[in-house]
């Protein structure tokens, strides 16, 4: 046997080996807020990932069709991105156009043709935004207008979103408008005024 075919081989093998350690496979499973280093850029088609906070509990889930990632500025590229946070507890979905995942702050934000559903107790809140930024840290998610919210028997649009994880709550700020009916009656309740908080 030449030996020379052999050496090339297993040289050939370990490189597969190390390059396939370095990048993240088409459905990665990661930690927050590490992520895996790697010096090199690298695209993923058909992805989900999952982040997990310090218990080991799924806090968020973000797929795609397709994900460009630069080592530079360690910033993911996200066509058509979909995440859900917290399956489990809060139950936030949301879907763009545009995603960008910062890798060193853990944070996501989205843009163009932005939707977010939530159930609540009287039906599912639609929430449209022009942009989307989810802050898992922080525990908010905050969105520039305009922003229209809309639930049974409630529609109001705000230039201002501010969403807070771990009370449950939506607030609507700049310019709030809209109309919200009394329970049971079927009557418009009013106006809303320059600022609005709901609890689901």
């Amino acid at each position: 046997m030449n030996w020379r075919i052999v050496i090339a081989s297993i040289a050939a093998l370990v490189a597969v080996v190390v390059l396939r350690w370095l990048l993240p496979g088409p459905y990665t499973t990661i930690a927050l807020p590490g992520l895996p280093e790697t010096q090199l850029d690298y695209t993923l088609t058909d992805f989900s990932a999952r982040f997990r906070d310090t218990d080991g509990t799924v806090e968020l889930e973000v797929s795609g069709p397709y994900l460009e990632h630069d080592s530079a500025t360690r910033i993911a590229t996200i066509n058509q991105p979909r995440f859900h946070h917290q399956p489990d507890q809060a139950d936030w979905r949301g879907q763009a156009r545009l995603g960008l995942l910062l890798r060193d702050d853990g944070q996501l934000e989205l843009s163009e043709e932005v939707v977010l559903t939530h159930p609540t107790d009287s039906g599912e809140m639609r929430i449209e935004a022009e942009t989307i930024h989810y802050d898992g840290q922080a525990r908010l998610i905050t969105g520039t207008g305009p922003v229209i919210m809309q639930q049974p028997g409630t529609w109001l649009s705000a230039g201002g979103l501010t969403i807070r994880l771990d009370e449950d709550r939506v607030e609507l700020t700049d310019h709030v408008q809209g109309q919200m009916e009394t329970a049971g009656s079927g009557d418009p309740a009013g106006t809303a005024g320059a600022g609005a908080g709901l609890k689901r």
